[in-house]
């Protein structure tokens, strides 16, 4: 009877360990997904931003915003491949936010030129 106390014991522990280490896995896996997600995202919403009204512009930036904030909130889950992914998202993003910037500011600039050759 002890034997068999013994291994139901040591069965209880190897499911335990073996529940957790799924998990883990699973927890791991679905933070490495949404980055992917993510990085899918930012791929379509840079090359939207090249033709984006101000307006939309506005909108695409609240809600990259919203979703890195959710997305970074698992960074613990995140695997080295991952961790690089989201640097790599992050930098392609910023080089949007650049251009995009540049394009208001020219787009600004621009009227403001025209006037003075209609002036002259």
């Amino acid at each position: 009877m002890k034997f068999i106390r013994h291994i139901k014991t040591w069965i209880l522990v190897c499911l335990l360990a073996g529940s957790i280490a799924a998990c883990s896995s699973e927890t791991r896996h679905s933070a490495n997904r949404e980055v992917e997600e993510f990085s899918t995202w930012v791929e379509e919403n840079s090359k939207r931003a090249e033709t984006a009204t101000e307006e939309e512009w506005n909108e695409m930036e609240a809600e990259y915003n919203r979703k890195a904030t959710d997305i970074e909130k698992r960074s613990a889950d995140w695997d080295d491949q991952t961790k690089a992914e989201w640097e790599k998202v992050q930098a392609q993003w910023q080089e949007t936010v650049g251009r995009s910037g540049t394009r208001f500011r020219a787009s600004e600039v621009e009227p403001e030129f025209d006037t003075e050759l209609k002036n002259r």
